[in-house]
């Protein structure tokens, strides 16, 4: 029986040796190991928290968190059922080297007994680490574009005034402002909307980062529109120049008009801004007196000054040296008006040689004509500043009008006696 079993041994191992070869040739042929390519194999980085613990930010550069070309070498069947994502590519933090490098490590979570080996075109992640830094800016808010036609933009609000910003150092630090900025293009009415808030560096170039991180993404802003209208100015003058001078002429201002603001309802009612007298004082002036007035205090309420440059204006008031002058009013007749019914009414005469002498600027006393003066005298008026309730017979020196006005006044006004008599039958 032995001898049946151990019979040929020899010759039954060679065959089997060569029946195994010719399997591994025959497999081979149908089934070779080939290296094949996969493209574009994203980079999972590990313990990343190493990083953001320790209060730095990161950032890949390079593009090396892809790998643009993975070859694969395993049997031609395992390709055939291999795709892009069976393969793992992994960059460990831990392992990061003095070049802030990590090596990469491919894998395959499918035929990974059969795969012989996996290699990438690259085969470390590159990064740029930085302390992170956060800092706060004052949100601004801003219009462009231009209101209808008399109209004006006033108050720009936003509901939040604050935002914080956070990132790599050098990043934030080329960041100088936080803005939003809303059209207003032919609007006349208020705005209300939500606008997105922009940062902006030293030189007013927009920063864009999606490595910056915003408390705040977006605010709410609030523009107020109001209407405008042109009006007046008027001034009055107070006080009293040094004697022997007096104000000569109307108070001038450099501005006329000013354009104010307001709601429509409000400055539809304002027809001009008078300045109180009070604002332009002459006490002991002898020479032309010029003063500014700030306009703005004597706006009505919720008006405001479309132009700012408007808000002062200088107002100038000619004040000039009163001038003398005698003028005879001989031959003059006395003109009684208002005589009290029932009584008659007689002056005295006025002398011959009689004059008179007035004070005033020099334009006016010039200008009186004493042919042209005119004596009179208002029983009825004087009777008021008497306090008379009712005439009374009598005799009474009064003061004689010559009609010269209130430009020109007589030093010593001419007084004559009055006699009232009631009627009788």
């Amino acid at each position: 029986m032995k001898s049946k079993i151990t019979a040929n041994l020899g010759l039954r191992i060679i065959s089997l040796f060569f029946a195994f070869i010719l399997w591994l040739v025959v497999n081979n042929i149908e089934n070779p190991t080939v290296t094949e390519s996969y493209v574009n194999i994203p980079v999972k980085l590990l313990n990343t928290d190493l990083i953001t613990d320790a209060g730095k930010v990161y950032e890949v550069i390079e593009g090396t968190d892809v790998v643009e070309r993975v070859s694969v070498k395993a049997p031609k069947s395992v390709h055939s059922s291999l795709n892009a994502g069976d393969i793992t590519a992994t960059a460990d933090v831990s392992e990061l080297s003095s070049l802030d490098t990590i090596s990469i490590k491919f894998s395959s979570n499918v035929y990974g007994e059969d795969i012989e080996s996996i290699k990438g075109s690259i085969d470390t992640v590159k990064l740029n680490i930085e302390n992170k830094r956060s800092k706060t800016l004052a949100l601004k808010a801003g219009v462009s574009g231009s209101v209808a036609e008399g109209h004006l933009v006033g108050e720009v609000t936003t509901d939040q005034n604050l935002v914080r910003i956070s990132g790599p150092e050098s990043l934030i630090d080329r960041v100088a402002r936080a803005a939003v900025e809303i059209d207003v293009s032919g609007f006349t009415n208020d705005i209300g909307t939500n606008l997105d808030i922009r940062l902006y560096d030293e030189e007013d170039r927009l920063v864009q980062d999606s490595r910056i991180s915003q408390n705040i993404k977006s605010v709410g802003v609030n523009v107020n529109i109001y209407q405008t209208t042109e009006v007046p100015v008027y001034f009055e003058v107070s006080g009293t120049p040094t004697a022997g001078y007096r104000v000569s002429g109307e108070p001038v201002g450099n501005l006329q008009t000013i354009k104010i603001a307001g709601k429509g309802n409000i400055i539809r009612n304002v027809t001009a801004i008078e300045i109180p007298a009070e604002e332009i004082d002459v006490t002991g002036q002898s020479a032309d007196f010029v003063t500014e007035v700030n306009v703005r205090e004597f706006l009505p309420d919720n008006v405001f000054l479309a132009d700012a440059s408007q808000a002062k204006i200088q107002v100038s008031v000619s004040i000039e040296q009163e001038v003398s002058r005698e003028i005879s009013v001989s031959g003059k007749e006395v003109e009684l008006i208002n005589v009290p019914e029932g009584f008659r009414a007689t002056v005295a005469e006025i002398e011959d040689g009689t004059t008179i002498d007035v004070i005033g600027l020099s334009r006016d006393v010039s200008a009186i004509r004493a042919n042209e003066l005119k004596a009179t005298f208002d029983i009825l008026k004087w009777m008021e500043e008497q306090e008379m309730e009712e005439a009374v017979d009598g005799y009474y020196n009064v003061e004689i009008d010559f009609g010269l006005g209130d430009n020109v006044t007589v030093l010593e006004p001419l007084v004559l006696v009055l006699h009232l008599s009631e009627i009788t039958e």
